[in-house]
């Protein structure tokens, strides 16, 4: 208010005959000289490399709080992308991810988040989606308050990468997945990817579910994928959440299960001789 006060002042004064010769030292009664311009407007975008305390769907300057990373953390922003439109969003920081972590983001014990402008900052052209991952509990699901650095770690043999585990089942339903050495007893190893173009998670059938893995199983362990694969092997598997669905992972992890008998060492190109026509039935 100062400044402002300070100009009508002046203004005033110019319109008195003779006041100019009052004027203070270093004014000189012109009001349209000497005003430095406004610098431009700068456009908040988040920064990749950064951490966060919290998993978010949407980003402003005024919560933008990155934490270091080699602290305590839930999400690694991997990268900053530009987007034409909101939908472009979950795969482009898809691929971002995977290069990031070092191999197929969906195939490590890993969730992908992209994070977006508020819908006023779109509405005011901001066009970047921050890319941001973090650790889940192969045991539930649950986020992993984590330390350090993401970075390759899906890579094979990555910390973080799918392997053997020892799951609890209870009837139909997979409660805890307990990773293993795959040179140790366990039950179960992941074996790969299927992904489906069904609009929503609850369309996808049980046989389409049995179909995916079985042609996934198929390839990990080196055999034909014919109508002898579901006497040979059993199968878990994992759709995404309706949360992810919605955003675009149609992957369904699947895992090598074989009714709940012991397996030693990894089953990759077992083939048939390993694995012998002995089931009956699912």
């Amino acid at each position: 208010m100062r400044r402002w006060a300070a100009a009508l002042a002046l203004l005033a004064c110019t319109a008195l005959a003779g006041c100019g010769a009052d004027l203070p030292r270093g004014v000189d009664g012109d009001l349209t000289n000497g005003w430095q311009p406004m610098a431009a407007a700068t456009r908040f975008s988040p920064q990749p490399g950064a951490c966060h305390s919290e998993l978010v769907q949407n980003a402003t300057a005024d919560d933008y709080e990155p934490v270091p990373c080699a602290g305590a953390h839930l999400t690694e922003t991997v990268a900053v992308a530009e987007v034409s439109n909101q939908s472009q969003a979950f795969a482009t920081c898809s691929k971002r991810a995977s290069t990031f972590l070092g191999g197929d983001w969906r195939t490590g014990w890993v969730v992908l988040q992209p994070v977006l402008p508020s819908r006023e900052a779109w509405s005011g052209g901001a066009r970047w989606a921050r890319c941001d991952v973090a650790e889940t509990s192969p045991v539930d699901g649950a986020l992993v308050r984590r330390q350090g650095s993401m970075k390759g770690a899906v890579k094979p043999a990555g910390k973080l990468r799918m392997a053997c585990a020892n799951p609890t089942i209870e009837g139909d339903s997979v409660t805890e997945m307990h990773p293993a050495s795959c040179a140790s007893s366990h039950t179960a190893e992941f074996a790969g990817l299927f992904a489906t173009n069904r609009a929503k998670s609850s369309q996808l059938s049980g046989d389409e579910l049995a179909e995916g893995c079985d042609t996934a199983i198929a390839k990990f362990t080196g055999l034909r994928d014919d109508d002898t694969v579901p006497s040979r092997i059993g199968w878990l598997g994992f759709p995404p959440d309706d949360a992810a669905w919605t955003m675009g992972d149609r992957a369904i992890r699947c895992f090598l299960w074989l009714n709940g008998e012991k397996m030693k060492g990894s089953y990759r190109n077992a083939g048939p001789g390993k694995l012998k026509i002995h089931y009956t039935k699912r």
